[in-house]
């Protein structure tokens, strides 16, 4: 997927809410948001809006002199999240079809995106949980894929949102899933902090992509999680930058979401907000 005019905006108003994560100098913020625009016109459109974001993330935090501006919300979330995680297990746990129950739960949890709004809560998600369906409903292709899947591959997404993943995670095969990381921080995906900080290590084996980038720019990441990648017989991709870095490759992957905009909705063919699990092998059937 390549970068859309919209994006331009929201790369802008991206660096504005990192500088906001750091400072209350307005002046600052200012500078900040300034310095990152200067970095719009080297930007071609066959770029990924991931890469660019990084980019532009990037950028705002070295102006800034910060290495990783959403640490401590990143933590907050991840606290607030394992609070509710109970609730999330028993909510699976007395569903009639689990599994299905529980990539809705992880599909609702990607709501929990830093870069998109500035503050969640988390109690309104699991609220919405009875009354939130697929826009694009592709479990029929997922169930039968996971019955003979050996090797998962996982790609997280963000922090908070990892613990709706590890509900998720919990209802697949036991053992055949290894949930992958970024090597460093990005706005706030999800790194190997977060994973040990709400117990991901304890139920599935945790990897990174080799890079600290939004998405998964298969060209950047390391030799090492492309021999995984390519390895797996299911891919599940969590989120936007996700989708917006592999929707042009032929593996089997799941991409599970919520829509946050209306390019990555317009793509998909849905409505912003709504979420999807969505095969890249199996076209427009549902």
């Amino acid at each position: 997927m390549q970068t859309q005019p919209e994006c331009l905006e929201c790369f802008l108003r991206q660096s504005m809410l990192t500088a906001q994560k750091v400072t209350d100098n307005q002046d600052l913020v200012f500078e900040t948001v300034q310095e990152v625009s200067k970095l719009l016109p080297t930007f071609s459109q066959q770029l990924t809006p991931a890469v660019s974001a990084t980019l532009v993330n990037k950028a705002a935090a070295e102006y800034l002199q910060v290495i990783d501006p959403f640490k401590e919300e990143k933590e907050s979330y991840n606290r607030l999240a394992l609070k509710i995680y109970p609730l999330l297990k028993e909510y699976v746990d007395q569903a009639k079809d689990k599994l299905y129950t529980a990539v809705r739960v992880a599909a609702i949890g990607n709501a929990l995106d830093l870069s998109v709004v500035d503050k969640i809560d988390i109690d309104d998600l699991f609220a919405i949980l009875p009354d939130t369906d697929f826009a694009i409903d592709h479990y029929t292709h997922f169930l039968s894929d996971v019955s003979e899947a050996k090797h998962i591959l996982y790609l997280g997404d963000n922090a908070g949102e990892i613990v709706f993943d590890r509900v998720l995670i919990e209802s697949l095969p036991t053992g055949c899933t290894t949930f992958a990381v970024k090597s460093g921080p990005v706005v706030n995906d999800v790194t190997y902090a977060d994973a040990y900080q709400v117990g991901l290590d304890k139920v599935t084996r945790v990897i990174d992509t080799g890079i600290d980038y939004a998405g998964i720019p298969l060209n950047l990441c390391s030799q090492d999680f492309r021999n995984h990648f390519e390895r797996s017989d299911l891919i599940i991709s969590k989120g936007q930058a996700n989708y917006e870095t592999l929707s042009n490759t032929d593996a089997n992957i799941y991409f599970v979401l919520k829509t946050k905009c209306n390019c990555v909705s317009r793509d998909l063919g849905v409505q912003k907000g709504d979420i999807v699990i969505k095969s890249q092998r199996a076209g427009g059937s549902l």
